[in-house]
């Protein structure tokens, strides 16, 4: 729904589609008849329950997946497709302006400045909704399983106690990204932080709404907008300081970057509020039981 266009287009054109233990759920087919016209589906998972719940493939595969791949990997017969390879990498990928409006701070602002200056091998936690997205998107993970998301259960809230966990786990340097709605649902956990005294970094993006459900009324509900719009007075700067962590404010590209020095030299809980517009949505976006003939780029 929210993949790159490059990876939309790739898989709307593919031929042959090997799903590894996925549920091919609406989120990741999108129109399910659409979805199969071109391809052969090879299926595989360790429950027999999921092969033909969403889709019907031409294969259906019941196995462990490192067992599978493996088999496949050995006997699959080699294929080069020049041609398609070249399709695929001549394209230009769709997306959106990314050029800095002078006197505010954009979400891919906000993560490219973070990624810039945290550790590679910290630990990311996210909650749930666009700030989610948006890191999917434009945070360069370097190492693998340093990423903590809820996936598409959508926990609001999840992502303090995953931080937390993250933290006490690996001892490393762990960042939060969150929103002020999901903040919300768990803000009460920064205590045990701060009583732990954890190296967390909270970046919470605050823009005053519910972003994601209020992207969904903005574009499909001829924007009414329905219990979205938050508009809380919460001080997140003094709430971090009542809890015993620092925190910062940041409503411009200098202000963050000053703050994330802070940030990263400190061994305890901070929180870093970001001041972004309300506005900005997660794109592209394949509609609901949609696909990439009627994807929105911008």
């Amino acid at each position: 729904m929210h993949g790159r266009f490059i990876a939309i287009k790739a898989l709307s054109e593919a031929d042959l589609i090997i799903g590894l233990g996925i549920r091919f759920a609406d989120r990741a087919t999108g129109d399910k008849v659409r979805f199969k016209q071109k391809a052969n589906i090879i299926h595989v998972d360790i429950d027999s329950c999921e092969h033909g719940k969403n889709i019907d493939s031409s294969l259906e595969i019941q196995g462990n997946l490192k067992e599978a791949v493996e088999y496949l990997y050995k006997n699959a017969e080699e294929k080069k497709n020049f041609l398609w390879k070249e399709e695929i990498e001549g394209q230009k990928e769709k997306r959106k302006d990314m050029s800095i409006i002078e006197g505010t701070l954009t979400p891919w602002q906000v993560i490219g400045a973070v990624n810039k200056k945290a550790p590679e091998e910290a630990i990311i936690a996210t909650d749930v909704g666009q700030h989610q997205m948006w890191v999917a998107q434009y945070y360069n993970f370097k190492n693998p399983r340093t990423l903590l998301t809820s996936g598409g259960l959508g926990t609001m809230g999840y992502g303090m106690g995953a931080a937390i966990g993250g933290a006490m786990a690996t001892g490393k340097r762990t960042i939060l990204f969150t929103g002020d709605g999901s903040f919300g649902m768990n803000l009460n956990e920064l205590a045990t932080a701060v009583s732990e005294n954890l190296p967390i970094v909270i970046i919470l993006l605050n823009n005053g709404v519910l972003g994601m459900i209020r992207q969904w009324q903005s574009l499909f509900f001829d924007e009414k907008y329905i219990a979205t719009i938050l508009d809380r007075k919460t001080d997140f700067v003094k709430l971090a300081e009542a809890f015993g962590a620092k925190g910062y404010r940041a409503t411009n590209i200098k202000d963050l970057n000053v703050a994330l020095d802070q940030a990263f030299i400190c061994n305890s809980p901070v929180v870093i509020e970001c001041i972004v517009p309300c506005e900005e949505n997660v794109f592209p976006m394949v509609p609901p039981n949609g696909s990439v003939d009627n994807i929105i780029l911008k």
